[in-house]
């Protein structure tokens, strides 16, 4: 495959890095945004031989979106595939005990970041007469199809919206020969879940509610992404892709 270039919001950790990471044995060039996480995007870079770069975003302030996807297209070149894989999940709050922050900062990264972030992406793309087969995966979450475990329904909300978001997405750019897709993690043993899964009650509970008995590993998402963005897929635009290990039980 001729080096193309795929940008990975949210590449410094977790789903996002291993996706980075896989993309770059695949031969991709990356570029990876980080908000908190500089010095492990700078591992990712260092350990890539030139092929990766690292590059500042804050999902929260939308002034630094169009910006990111500029540089990157300075440094790197046009990109051909996107994927947005930066999130929050702050963690449970119970309907009773939600606030307008709460709320406004979730929906913010999950969903506005992410919309920001296609539109910057396609922009890009149209400038540069780049759109033909370009790609998009969404990162959204398993909990969109149950409205989320206990005191997730905020995020759950929010995934939701990356789904329908896709699905219209997938629509408009069709006739551009751009691909779009939304891929649904299970619950995945990252940075993100090690609070969660550390208490081995939550574990058993959480497994037990898994088809499959077993959780993620950043890899079991990482490989199928790095297929969709490959262009193999993209008559199944507009797909939405359970990662959830066979679904959940109950």
């Amino acid at each position: 495959m001729k080096e193309k270039i795929l940008i990975v919001t949210g590449g410094s950790r977790g789903i996002g890095r291993q996706i980075a990471m896989s993309a770059l044995e695949a031969g991709w060039r990356v570029a990876v945004s980080y908000k908190f996480n500089k010095t492990s995007a700078n591992e990712l870079v260092q350990k890539s031989n030139g092929r990766a770069k690292a590059f500042p975003l804050d999902l929260l302030d939308s002034e630094t979106i169009c910006p990111f996807f500029s540089d990157v297209c300075k440094e790197m070149g046009v990109p051909s595939a996107l994927v947005n894989a930066a999130g929050i999940d702050p963690g449970p709050v119970k309907i009773g005990e939600l606030t307008s922050p709460f709320i406004v900062e979730m929906m913010t990264v999950n969903v506005t970041g992410l919309m920001l972030c296609c539109d910057a992406f396609l922009n890009q793309l149209r400038e540069n007469n780049a759109t033909h087969g370009a790609s998009i995966v969404n990162i959204s979450s398993m909990a969109s199809t149950i409205g989320g475990r206990a005191g997730k329904t905020v995020y759950a909300a929010s995934k939701g919206a990356v789904d329908v978001f896709t699905v219209g997405l997938a629509k408009e750019v069709a006739a551009e020969k751009v691909s779009a897709f939304s891929v649904r993690p299970g619950v995945t043993i990252t940075d993100m879940t090690e609070k969660l899964l550390s208490n081995p009650e939550n574990a058993t509970k959480i497994k037990s509610s898994i088809a499959s008995q077993e959780m993620a590993k950043p890899l079991d998402i990482a490989e199928p992404v790095i297929d969709l963005i490959s262009g193999r897929f993209a008559y199944a635009s507009g797909s939405l892709i359970n990662l959830g290990g066979g679904g959940f039980v109950f």
